[in-house]
């Protein structure tokens, strides 16, 4: 895996995504801190070359007084390189990381679709790459998982995410990098204390990971390696979900389940489940596993209840249906932007996005 400069690694992460992200208002998330900083100027050389536009959000979550102050200079460097900037607010926010995080991604996939925009960049590094892995190795996770975060995904909170890709172009850049390219510019940063808080995970995996070994090339590529056999998994169950599932108005209905080999089932019924029950992510756990086994081994199954939904046995398959969650008609986009993601292929992001459009448009009429 060769290492690339920030902004050669910007610009091929950029251009491997469909056109019509780029085409409306492209988001950047900047928090202040080196990573989101870089981004953004790495964004305003690409945008001013390629003649796109680009809109800054800010999210202040009110838990340290000097957050407002540093929002605003993230607004200050903004107008100096002429980019709109949005500082959002969610004071009163509960202090607990899991409710932050869905609340933040809520207020910034609203705020980018009330400018038009589809495709929202973050700041993610290479040592947030391996800061995931060391994670996910902790909690037992098998290889699918390990592959890391994904360049590109799905906004992970529904309904407020409809139809907002994610982006993290710079997953291949060490933090350093970004930190010289800043130096270089001038530029200086925050510190949040709360990244050298040890009562977070991810804070005490980052001490573990020393510099050298988060941004190595060799780390890097065995994350790649990983992410190379995800891919070609996913392919697999895009395939089997292409042909044996749909959206009706009572929710999923899947074929053929007992067809796939048990691990995959497992992986496709937590798809299918975070989908139907309109949740930020798949269910894990054995729950979930002894479901797939149950229904690939051909018991005489009569039904479950798993994530918040109910899952009935239907014509060979399995029918989903959610206590409480998206309309049918949100159903379905987020079902094909899922086949989307699945299928890495540009050509079915751009259409999966255009029927996004499309529905939301005949919403009024429905």
């Amino acid at each position: 895996m060769q290492q690339l400069r920030p902004q050669s690694a910007f610009e091929a992460a950029l251009s491997a995504l469909p056109a019509c992200l780029l085409d409306a208002p492209v988001g950047v998330a900047v928090s202040g801190g080196s990573d989101s900083l870089a981004l953004l100027i790495l964004a305003q050389r690409w945008a001013s070359g390629q003649g796109r536009k680009l809109v800054a959000f800010t999210v202040d979550h009110g838990l340290r007084p000097e957050a407002r102050e540093e929002a605003e200079a993230v607004g200050c460097l903004c107008a100096g390189l002429g980019i709109a900037h949005q500082i959002l607010s969610l004071e009163g926010a509960p202090p607990r990381q899991s409710a932050l995080r869905r609340l933040r991604h809520g207020a910034l996939a609203q705020a980018l679709r009330g400018k038009s925009g589809r495709l929202l960049l973050t700041g993610h590094t290479a040592n947030d790459q391996a800061e995931t892995f060391l994670m996910r190795a902790r909690q037992r996770s098998g290889w699918y998982g390990l592959a890391g975060m994904r360049p590109l995904s799905l906004s992970p909170v529904w309904p407020e995410g409809e139809g907002v890709f994610i982006a993290r172009p710079l997953l291949a850049v060490p933090r350093e990098a970004l930190r010289a390219l800043l130096r270089a510019e001038g530029i200086g940063w925050a510190e949040d204390p709360s990244n050298e808080n040890p009562a977070f995970e991810r804070v005490r995996m980052r001490r573990l990971l020393s510099l050298e070994v988060a941004g190595s090339i060799h780390f890097l590529s065995l994350i790649d390696r990983f992410a190379t056999l995800r891919m070609l998994e996913d392919g697999a169950i895009w395939r089997w979900m292409a042909v044996n599932v749909r959206a009706t108005p009572e929710g999923l209905e899947a074929g053929a389940v007992a067809n796939l080999p048990p691990e995959r089932a497992a992986r496709a019924l937590g798809i299918l489940l975070q989908i139907a029950a309109g949740r930020d992510r798949p269910p894990r756990g054995d729950a979930l596993a002894r479901l797939a086994e149950r229904l690939v081994s051909k018991q005489d199954f009569r039904g479950a209840t798993l994530a918040g939904c109910r899952i009935r046995p239907r014509r060979g398959g399995v029918k989903l249906q959610p206590e409480t969650g998206p309309s049918p008609l949100g159903m379905a986009a987020r079902l094909d932007a899922t086949l989307a993601i699945l299928s890495a292929n540009p050509n079915e992001i751009a259409a999966s996005a255009g029927k996004e459009s499309f529905l939301e448009e005949l919403v009024p009429i429905f």
